[in-house]
């Protein structure tokens, strides 16, 4: 079984991203947050069509590692985005050497008040001795998926080792997959199920 989400940039790639399968959607503004006006009218259009819709939270392309500021303005971006009617969030902190930020992990999770809440690709950037705690962490705290880009052959043996340790944790770990064939692909070799792949 293969499940594929779509990764839509705006809106109008919203409208033809969607088919009879599709049961959510993330939204993003080319790997940052999409504006206030694009999230309002994505969720209209998404729960017409009965999908759930997730919202991409990232002040900035870069590492996960944020100021004050910015863990700020994310924190304003998710309440805005729930008062909008999205489901869900996709949402990522890091400490400067890369441990889980678990301070700032509290306060945006606490901020989502209920959304399903997905841990953004910075897990890949945890040192492979990190992953296991940092994951029992968020799924103990609320997270319920972990979305990675280890993609490719050289990262067959991570991504196996991650999904693993997602299993252990009760987190859904979902592959942000460059098209249908790296889907297939790994729905194979891995026997992965959940896949986010940008329309």
């Amino acid at each position: 079984m293969k499940f594929i989400e779509p990764l839509v940039n705006n809106y109008r790639q919203l409208t033809k991203a969607i088919n009879d399968q599709t049961t959510r959607v993330t939204v993003a503004a080319d790997g940052t947050t999409p504006s206030k006006g694009t999230i309002a009218e994505a969720t209209l259009y998404a729960h017409e069509h009965e999908l759930s819709l997730a919202i991409l939270i990232r002040p900035r392309m870069g590492d996960a590692s944020y100021s004050d500021p910015e863990l700020k303005i994310m924190e304003a971006d998710i309440l805005a985005a729930q008062q909008l009617g999205a489901d869900a969030i996709i949402v990522a902190a890091l400490t400067p050497d890369h441990q889980l930020d678990t301070e700032a992990m509290a306060n945006l999770i606490a901020a989502a008040g209920g959304m399903s809440i997905t841990f953004g690709t910075a897990v890949d950037d945890l040192a492979d001795s990190n992953q296991a705690d940092a994951l029992k962490w968020l799924a103990d705290n609320g997270v319920e998926r972990v979305l990675t880009h280890l993609t490719g052959k050289a990262n067959t043996a991570r991504l196996s080792r991650l999904n693993n340790i997602a299993q252990a944790a009760n987190l859904q770990l979902v592959v942000l997959s460059d098209d249908d064939a790296q889907s297939s692909q790994l729905n194979e070799q891995l026997n992965l199920s959940y896949f986010l792949q940008e329309k």
